[in-house]
C-alpha cells in the first residue's frame, strides 16, 4: 500500500504542476484573446500574428514536455524560452513575462542545478533586453525584477521538489537493499534450520535405528521359538524400512531447493515509490544454491538500478523456466532511458555472476524507452565457463 501511495502521490504532484502551468499560460493569453474578440481586425497586425504563433508554440512545447517526460527535454525547454521572448517582445500587455516562471519551474527537473540556474539567469538577461527596447530603462528594470522574483520562486520550489524526489529515491534504494538483506538472512536461516534437522535425523534417529536393526538381527539368530523368530524378522524389516525412509528424508532436506517465489515477492513488495509487477511460477526452484543466490541478486540489482537511474513508475519482471530446463529473466521499466548505456558495477557484477554459471545477461536501452534486460541461467550450472 505504501509503495502504491508513493507512486500515486508523485503522479498527482506532476499533474497538479502541469495544470498550474497550463492555467498560467491560459491567463497570459486571455487579454489578447479578449482584445481580438473586440477587434478581429487585429489579426492583420504582424505583431499579433507573431505573438499568436509564439504563444501557441510555447503551449505546445510545454504540453509535450510535461506529458512526455525525458523526450527531448532540453530542446523543448529552449523552444519555450524563445517562444516566451517572442511573446514578451510582441505582446505589449506586460503579462507575458509570467511564461518565464513556467520555464523556471521545469529547469531543475530537466537540467543539473548549476545549468538550470544559468538557464534562468539567461532568461532574466533576455527579459531585460526586451523590456529595455520597449520601455523606459527604469520601467524595464522594475518589470524585470518583478518577473525575476516570480522565476526565483518557481525555481526554488521546483528545486526543493527535485531534491525531495532524489531523497525519496535514495531512501527507496537503501530500503530495497535492506529488504534484500533481510530476505537473504531469512532464507539462509531456513536453509540452516533444514540442515540442522537433517543432521539431527542422521546422527540421532539414524544411529538408533541402525543399532535397533542390528540388535533385532542378532536376536533373530539366537531365538529358538519359530514364532519369536518370525516376529523378530518382521521387526527387523520394519526397522530397515524406517531407516531407509529417514535417510531419504535427510537427503531431500539437504538437496531439495527452496521455492524462489516467497523470497522474490518479499523483495519486490518492499520497494516504495515503484510499482513492481512480478511474474514468477509458484513452484520455481533452482538446483544449486549458488544459482538461486545469483538469480536473487539479479532481481535485487534490477530493482536498485531502476530506483537509482531510471526515474520510472513501473517495473515489470518476468522469471520463467525455459524448454531446456534453465530459467530466463526478462525485465523492463517505463523510465527515461538513455541513448548510450554505460554499465556500472551492478550490471557488470550481474553479468559476471551469470557467466560464471554458464548463463548470460544482455540489456538494451534507448532515450525515452526505459531499460530492457534479459538474463538466462542453464539447467545445470557450469561453474567457470566464460569466467
Amino acid at each position: 500500500m505504501h509503495k502504491r501511495s508513493g507512486v500515486a502521490k508523485s503522479a498527482t504532484i506532476h499533474r497538479l504542476v502541469f495544470v498550474a502551468g497550463m492555467l498560467t499560460w491560459a491567463v497570459v493569453g486571455l487579454p489578447h484573446v479578449e482584445a481580438l474578440v473586440r477587434d478581429p481586425a487585429r489579426w492583420r497586425d504582424p505583431d499579433t500574428l507573431l505573438w499568436g504563433t509564439a504563444f501557441l508554440t510555447f503551449g505546445a512545447a510545454y504540453w509535450r514536455q510535461a506529458r512526455e517526460q525525458g523526450m527531448g527535454a532540453v530542446p523543448l525547454l529552449a523552444v519555450q524560452t524563445v517562444a516566451a521572448l517572442g511573446c514578451l517582445a510582441t505582446g505589449g500587455t506586460g503579462l507575458d513575462g509570467a511564461l518565464f516562471a513556467i520555464i523556471a519551474g521545469q529547469a531543475p527537473e530537466t537540467l543539473p542545478q548549476r545549468r538550470a540556474l544559468a538557464w534562468v539567469a539567461t532568461q532574466v538577461v533576455g527579459m531585460l533586453a526586451v523590456f529595455t527596447v520597449n520601455h523606459p530603462p527604469l520601467q524595464a528594470l522594475v518589470q524585470t525584477l518583478i518577473y525575476t522574483g516570480f522565476q526565483g520562486f518557481t525555481f526554488g520550489t521546483a528545486l526543493v521538489m527535485v531534491r525531495e524526489a532524489e531523497a525519496r529515491r535514495e531512501l527507496a534504494r537503501v530500503h530495497a537493499e535492506l529488504q534484500a538483506t533481510q530476505v537473504l538472512l531469512a532464507t539462509r536461516e531456513r536453509e540452516g534450520e533444514r540442515l540442522r534437522i537433517a543432521r539431527e535425523l542422521h546422527d540421532s534417529v539414524g544411529h538408533h535405528l541402525t543399532a535397533l536393526s542390528l540388535n533385532l538381527e542378532a536376536a533373530a539368530h539366537t531365538a529358538k521359538d519359530p514364532a519369536s523368530t518370525e516376529h523378530l524378522r518382521r521387526a527387523r524389516e520394519a526397522a530397515r524400512t524406517l531407516l531407509s525412509e529417514v535417510r531419504r528424508s535427510v537427503t531431500e532436506l539437504r538437496e531439495s531447493p527452496l521455492p524462489l517465489l516467497p523470497s522474490l515477492r518479499a523483495l519486490a513488495e518492499g520497494v516504495p515509490g515503484l510499482a513492481v509487477h512480478l511474474e514468477v511460477p509458484e513452484a520455481l526452484a533452482l538446483e544449486s544454491s549458488e544459482a538461486t543466490h545469483s538469480l536473487f541478486r539479479c532481481v535485487q540489482e534490477i530493482l536498485t538500478n531502476t530506483l537509482r537511474h531510471a526515474g520510472a513508475r513501473n517495473l515489470w519482471i518476468s522469471i520463467v523456466p525455459t524448454e531446456d530446463g534453465g530459467v530466463r529473466v526478462q525485465a523492463r521499466d517505463d523510465g527515461r532511458g538513455t541513448a548510450q548505456l554505460t554499465p556500472g558495477t551492478g550490471l557488470t557484477g550481474m553479468r559476471e555472476r551469470f557467466t560464471r554459471l554458464g548463463g548470460r545477461v544482455e540489456w538494451r536501452a534507448a532515450a525515452g524507452q526505459g531499460l530492457e534486460l534479459e538474463a538466462w541461467l542453464p539447467a545445470a550450472p557450469t561453474t567457470g565457463v566464460g569466467a
